[in-house]
């Protein structure tokens, strides 16, 4: 690995002295930034060897950045995006520390980011890791390492892109707590159409993925094989005056388990299972005749009309997905449900200046849930609101509400898991200044109300609630002349579960100003938490952390960032009665250098 990073990091640094060479004939454009940084994560705990805490990070890990753009000329430029580490994962685990990489690994390693875009006018080049985002039904929410190409002569749109999402991972029990596994996941996708920015959009998507079984001797627990093919056509128009158009129909065919045996036509046995790669290319969902795994195929479309104009939007937004549509271009997207909501933008009440002291962005409707079992149907009421009032120079109120619910599945039932979220805040600031201090303050009250339906034991679900409320008062002074701004903070939360409660308050304060005629900027925060949960004795946690960043020459910054976290438990631990008052102590150093062209 070390040899690896050496190398990257010798083809950086010439590519880097070369082009700097050619910018001083104004033929080559670099900006952008590269740099180095290195972590050290340290726990300690008492008693000694009770593990009662487990390690949130790798004890050491590295990180190399190199994210230039070099432009020739008027029409050509190169992006490239180069982000490793020396671990292949950023958590404590046996993954970290038993599981060595070989370099193709280590490249395609989703922890790592490997970009290059080359640009000619209408043609771009992608090679590496990328995120692509074809369309809200197809593909749009997975990080692929490969190589596409994206095509914009005039008003047409060409695109294509192969590659490897994740890398196959073997199960391993031992040591605990195990690593799972994963299958290789490959996709393809692929965008033909039609636009004229503003006017119209046109597009044809095909988006397939599927897990390679022969990417693992061992194979992975409690996750099976999938493939799945998703084609979706997205027409957009707009007209004059901001009214527009916008939809979107999708139909996916997909294949929950490939090692699945489905039934003989002829006989109706069971035929053989699905062997290891059976999905050999694009467009290859299934294997042919009995030996054909199971698979499902349904719909999915959105649609929205509406108007958009400098102070006022109104829309209409529709979105359907069937229960058994799916796309590995979205992996976590929900289904079963239909959603229509109405939305708006708008400003109002005008300031003697001419600027608008309200600012409104909301929406409301209704999802309907399991569209496909009339018998658990259910009606859900859907909204947003971020309303923003500016009374004067000093005073303002900013209210927010956010209802939110989703289903998910479990292994033995697709609709294990429902739960709702209606969230409520308040937010008045108040601003006053002198000659001398310029003062901040904040306060926030916020209500939470979540409701979470366990069907795995249908038709008699388990209902948990979890209501939270929280205050944080915060206040802000900064002192013009000195250039020292210190904060201070008071926050109080409260959670309620059935049958279990847990309070905290906590205080904070920091300071932030410069050193050294402005080339290092320091900042220092503290904070206690006082901690109480049900009947239990209170936990303590104290936080420190420090950042000092220095700019050592205008191009060229050190930055530092150090904490720690010191927590000492109550009686929550014990039984055994070694336990009573356990704590743990963290320590997390990050220290890095940054280069900007």
């Amino acid at each position: 690995m070390r040899k690896q990073l050496l190398i990257i990091l010798s083809l950086s640094l010439a590519s880097l002295a070369a082009a700097q060479e050619d910018s001083t004939k104004n033929k080559v454009k670099l900006t952008g930034t590269m740099g180095v940084t290195y972590e050290n994560y340290g726990l300690t705990m008492q008693p000694a060897g009770s593990n009662f805490y487990s390690p949130r990070r790798p004890w050491n890990q590295a990180r190399f950045q190199f994210t230039p753009v070099v432009s020739f000329g008027k029409y050509f430029s190169l992006p490239l995006n180069f982000n490793f580490s020396t671990l292949p994962t950023n958590f404590a685990g046996p993954y970290a520390g038993i599981v060595k990489q070989n370099f193709g690994q280590w490249l395609t390693n989703p922890l790592n980011s490997f970009g290059l875009n080359p640009t000619y006018k209408w043609a771009e080049l992608q090679l590496g890791t990328q995120y692509l985002k074809y369309s809200n039904l197809s593909t749009g929410d997975v990080g692929v390492f490969g190589a596409g190409i994206d095509l914009k002569p005039q008003t047409w749109r060409f695109k294509f892109f192969t590659g490897t999402s994740q890398r196959g991972i073997n199960y391993a029990p031992t040591p605990l707590p195990g690593v799972a596994g994963a299958y290789q996941r490959q996709h393809w996708m692929a965008q033909i159409g039609n636009e004229k920015e503003g006017k119209y959009l046109l597009a044809l998507n095909f988006a397939q993925a599927n897990d390679k079984t022969s990417s693992v001797t061992s194979p992975p627990q409690h996750v099976q094989p999938q493939e799945g093919l998703t084609l979706s056509l997205v027409a957009d128009v707009y007209f004059g005056k901001g009214w527009y158009v916008r939809s979107e129909t999708a139909r996916s065919t997909f294949t929950d388990d490939m090692t699945a045996a489905a039934l003989t036509p002829s006989t109706g046995s069971p035929g053989s299972a699905t062997g290891p790669g059976s999905s050999t290319g694009p467009g290859s969902v299934t294997g042919s005749g009995s030996s054909a795994p199971p698979e499902e195929q349904d719909w999915a479309a959105t649609a929205s009309i509406g108007k958009k104009s400098t102070n006022f939007d109104i829309g209409y937004s529709s979105k359907y997905v069937g229960e058994h549509f799916r796309t590995l271009g979205y992996p976590f997207m929900q289904f079963d449900y239909w959603d229509n909501t109405l939305d708006t933008r708008f400003n109002a009440w005008k300031s003697q200046s001419g600027a608008y002291r309200v600012h409104v962005v909301a929406s409301a409707g209704q999802r309907i849930n399991r569209l496909s079992d009339a018998s658990a149907r259910s009606r859900q009421f859907i909204a947003n609101l971020n309303w923003l009032t500016q009374f004067n120079d000093h005073v303002s109120v900013n209210i927010t509400y956010n209802n939110f619910g989703f289903q998910s599945a479990s292994i033995t039932n697709p609709r294990a898991l429902r739960n709702v979220s209606n969230d409520f805040g308040i937010n008045p600031t108040f601003t006053w200044s002198s000659t001398k201090v310029y003062n901040f303050l904040s306060i926030n009250y916020n209500y939470s109300k979540y409701v979470e339906k366990d069907y795995t034991l249908a038709p008699f679900p388990l209902i948990t609630p979890n209501n939270t409320h929280s205050l944080l008062l915060s206040y802000v002074p900064t002192f013009l002349q000195k250039n020292l701004t210190p904060d201070f903070s008071v926050l109080y939360f409260e959670n309620r579960l059935t049958g279990f409660a847990t309070k905290l308050f906590t205080l904070g304060a920091g300071i932030s100003m410069p050193l050294a005629k402005d080339k290092v900027q320091f900042h220092g925060q503290l904070q206690y938490s006082h901690v109480k949960n049900n009947l239990f004795t209170p936990s303590d946690n104290l936080i420190g952390s420090l950042t000092i960043d220095w700019k050592i020459t205008k191009k060229l910054t050190w930055n530092n960032f150090f904490t720690t976290n010191f927590f000492k438990y109550g009686d929550e631990l014990a039984p055994p009665a070694n336990l009573m008052g356990a704590h743990y102590l963290e320590t997390h150093l990050r220290t890095g250098l940054r280069y900007r062209f």
